[in-house]
This record gives structure tokens, C-alpha cells and sequence, in this order.
């Protein structure tokens, strides 16, 4: 075996330990992103949990409210002397219609809120997966690369040479 021989398996072995080690690099980064769709997944489904959560307390909290000023304005009607009929029933129905529409206003923008977040972290989780998904497919690749190298490497030694 003469130098060339020699020079050409060490640049073979060189070229297949560089692409192997670029394999490894691609699949390591393939688990790095699959690790980070699911956070980022979790995350935003702890985010939509928390928010909904929260509209729902507060809407809780704002119809005991609104039954407290309903009653309030009752008890007003009646010290003057309104009857429940009338101007005065109007006026009830009124406060009510607008105390319950404020709550649900303010709920539903809660929720959706919650669906953006769990959307977005579901949007973002998927880009996440697909840049794995590349980043398997690179791996794939290199890999392939190292084994085409290591075997045109191969074919181009001279394994009959005496020199």
C-alpha cells in the first residue's frame, strides 16, 4: 500500500468521521426541537388554562356585582317611592340587559384570548416539529453522504498498488 493508498483512506476516514459527526449534530438538534414544540405546546395550554380560569372567576365575580347593583337600584326605586311597573321596570330591565352584556363581553374577550394563546402554542409547537423534521431529514442526508464518501473513497484506492 503506497502513500497515495495511505492518504486517500485518511481522507476518506476524515471526510466520514466529519459527516458522521454533522449526522449526529443534525439528529441532536432534531430531539432539541421536538423537546421545544412540546414545551412551547404546554406552555401555551397552561397559558389558555390560566386565562380561562380567570374569566371565569371574574364572571362569577361580576354577576354577584350585578346582583348587588340590581338590587341596589331596586331598593333606590323603592325609597322613591316607583312602583315596580312602569318607567321604573324599564329602567331594571335596562340595567340588567347592560350589566349582563358587559360580563359577557368581557368573558368571551377572555376566552378568546385563551384560544389565541392555545392556537398560537399549537401553531408554534407544529414549526417547532417541522424544523425536527428537517433537521432528521439533513441527518438523514449527511449520513448518507458519509457512506457515499466512505465508498467512492474506497473505489478510488488502488488496493493492487505495491508501492
Amino acid at each position: 500500500m503506497g502513500f497515495t493508498t495511505a492518504a486517500t483512506i485518511l481522507t476518506t476516514a476524515a471526510t466520514v468521521a466529519g459527516k458522521a459527526m454533522d449526522a449526529s449534530a443534525e439528529r441532536k438538534q432534531a430531539r432539541e426541537f421536538n423537546a421545544a414544540a412540546e414545551e412551547r405546546r404546554r406552555l401555551a395550554e397552561n397559558q389558555a388554562g390560566a386565562i380561562t380560569r380567570t374569566a371565569m372567576e371574574n364572571n362569577r365575580r361580576e354577576q354577584r356585582n350585578a346582583q348587588s347593583a340590581m338590587a341596589s337600584a331596586r331598593a333606590d326605586a323603592a325609597a322613591s317611592g316607583l312602583s315596580g311597573s312602569g318607567t321604573a321596570a324599564v329602567r331594571d330591565l335596562d340595567l340588567a340587559t347592560r350589566l349582563e352584556d358587559d360580563i359577557n363581553n368581557r368573558t368571551n374577550a377572555a376566552l378568546q384570548e385563551a384560544n389565541t394563546a392555545r392556537s398560537q402554542g399549537a401553531y408554534d409547537a407544529n414549526d417547532l416539529r417541522m424544523q425536527a423534521s428537517q433537521a432528521r431529514l439533513r441527518s438523514k442526508g449527511a449520513w448518507l453522504g458519509a457512506a457515499g464518501g466512505l465508498f467512492r473513497g474506497l473505489s478510488s484506492v488502488d488496493w493492487n498498488s505495491s508501492q
